[in-house]
């Protein structure tokens, strides 16, 4: 049984649609990542298959229950949520702000945290590295830091899916290394089905299981990394020119921009498609 289905979504945020016609599943031990030029709509997709966008219309399955059928506790037992771009309005600490991923499972407001509350938020700061921060205000923290802790609540949250807007955001190489490899854990030895929206296609293909192109709020394209990192494809996707090659350290593709040089001929960079500072829709 798929754990998340989707067909015909359309969404939103008002005006004229920015995704229409997508369909799509997610299994359970599934890492997909959703690729595609800024403005595409990605990030409008992992938004409205949790109902997070104001218009939303299509069939959404979750458990093969609909999604419009679930309240807000039921939608958080299934679904944790990591966004790109965090702004506390209140002065919650580190610790505060991983806790409130355990409210749900709370019988009402005075039920107090269970020793099985408190193992979780312990276990989501260490696996994200924040455990060091947990006294610091969030106002305090780099945008870095912010982004470890948004993954350590939505762990703490302990559900059967996280859906991540561009986790590799704010990140330095090293920690989205680190948050890569933490998801593809999760997917691997605790069965976690992931979805991420994500700019940087390298670091995509080299953790996750399959990718979908999008493009002007349509899927284009889905597969295995294999077969998506292809010449033809990036072009039509990114309109950019790209060379594809193999990664000597784990035998995958990934790719380059190539640059039309002048009278030095051409030269390659490393492809990251989009700006990680964005804030689009």
């Amino acid at each position: 049984m798929k754990f998340l289905s989707v067909e015909n979504l359309e969404a939103g945020y008002g005006g004229p649609p920015v995704i229409s016609g997508i369909s799509l599943e997610l299994e359970p031990g599934e890492f997909l990542a959703v690729c595609g030029p800024n403005g595409s709509g990605k990030s409008t997709l992992v938004k409205a298959v949790q109902k997070l966008t104001p218009s939303v219309r299509g069939k959404i399955m979750i458990n093969n229950r609909s999604l419009f059928l679930l309240g807000p506790r039921q939608i958080a037992s299934l679904l944790a949520y990591v966004p790109q771009v965090f702004e506390p309005v209140f002065d919650f600490s580190v610790e505060e702000t991983v806790a409130m991923a355990r409210y749900y499972r709370q019988s009402g407001r005075l039920a107090g945290f269970s020793e099985h509350d408190r193992a979780a938020v312990e276990e989501a700061m260490r696996l994200s590295e924040v455990t060091s921060l947990r006294e610091k205000k969030l106002n305090e923290l780099s945008g870095g830091e912010r982004q470890r802790v948004l993954l350590a609540r939505a762990l703490a949250q302990d559900t059967p899916a996280l859906l991540l807007d561009e986790p590799s955001s704010h990140l330095d190489l090293n920690f989205q290394l680190q948050v890569y490899r933490l998801l593809k854990k999760l997917q691997e030895n605790r069965g976690r089905a992931i979805l991420v929206a994500e700019h940087n296609i390298n670091l995509a293909a080299a953790y996750c299981s399959s990718l979908i192109f999008i493009k002007d709020g349509k899927i284009i394209a889905r597969g295995r990394p294999q077969e998506m990192l292809e010449k033809e494809l990036i072009k039509k996707t990114f309109g950019v020119e790209v060379e594809v090659r193999t990664n000597r350290s784990n035998g995958l593709p990934e790719i380059s921009l190539v640059h039309p040089g002048a009278e030095a001929g051409m030269f390659q960079t490393e492809l990251i498609c989009g700006d990680s500072q964005e804030n689009r829709k």
